[in-house]
């Protein structure tokens, strides 16, 4: 049994009874991962949840937001959807990464991690991550041009954030969000290059979310140029 605060628990306890009424017989399991689940979690940490469904379709996605907008109360809530077959054959690293560190709140469901390789069961994720974050660099480089008063910094980051994730995946190495955990990762495994880059990324993205100044054209160049190296030397 996880030893949570009341505060968490009740939250938790609300989010299952939304599910049930949603879901009914749909729903297989629910794991709580994250901080909370590991115990790092600080008083006002996030909720995430992976929801198991026995099948998902277009409206899952919809229906668990609708959950989460309606339970939020001052914190961010996360519910992931995922279907059995889904979470069994582990396509997403985030499903091996609650296969080891996630914690059941209800329902059952085989924990077993796949044994393949990581390039073979995350090789559909893996193109597609790299489709989708290169089209956020390239959204960043038009707008800069179009608006060249707009820093586009945070969608280098973000995109950046999760090259360097899937990278790390690829090489079997552990799932994190966090900018302290991954640039060690990403210096060992990546590079030294890799790993400045992605720390000057930051300190702009960090100046241009909660400065008072709007990052320079050259700057938000700067991040664009650094994007490109991190995809690059991630997607190979």
């Amino acid at each position: 049994m996880i030893n949570l605060p009341p505060t968490i628990n009740k939250t938790i306890k609300d989010i299952q009874k939304n599910l049930l009424e949603r879901f009914s017989g749909n729903l297989k399991c629910l794991i709580l991962y994250g901080s909370w689940a590991k115990g790092t979690a600080h008083e006002d940490s996030d909720i995430d949840l992976l929801v198991i469904l026995n099948s998902v379709d277009e409206k899952t996605g919809r229906s668990l937001y609708e959950i989460e907008e309606d339970v939020a109360k001052n914190r961010n809530i996360t519910l992931v959807p995922a279907s059995v077959e889904a979470f069994q054959r582990e396509n997403l690293p985030l499903f091996t990464a609650v296969k080891k560190e996630g914690k059941i709140i209800m329902g059952e469901i085989d924990i077993t991690i796949n044994t393949e390789p990581p390039p073979i069961k995350y090789a559909e994720y893996f193109e597609k991550s790299k489709e989708l974050e290169t089209k956020k660099v390239k959204m960043a480089e038009d707008m800069l041009k179009e608006y060249p008063s707009y820093g586009s910094a945070d969608l280098c980051f973000v995109a950046s954030k999760h090259a360097i994730q899937m990278a790390l995946a690829m090489r079997g190495i552990g799932y994190s969000s966090k900018v302290a955990v991954l640039l060690p990762l990403a210096k060992e495994n990546l590079g030294e290059d890799v790993a400045d880059k992605f720390k000057k990324l930051f300190d702009l993205y960090t100046r241009s979310e909660y400065g008072i100044e709007f990052l320079s054209q050259e700057e938000a160049r700067l991040a664009i140029e650094y994007a490109k190296h991190i995809l690059a030397a991630s997607y190979r």
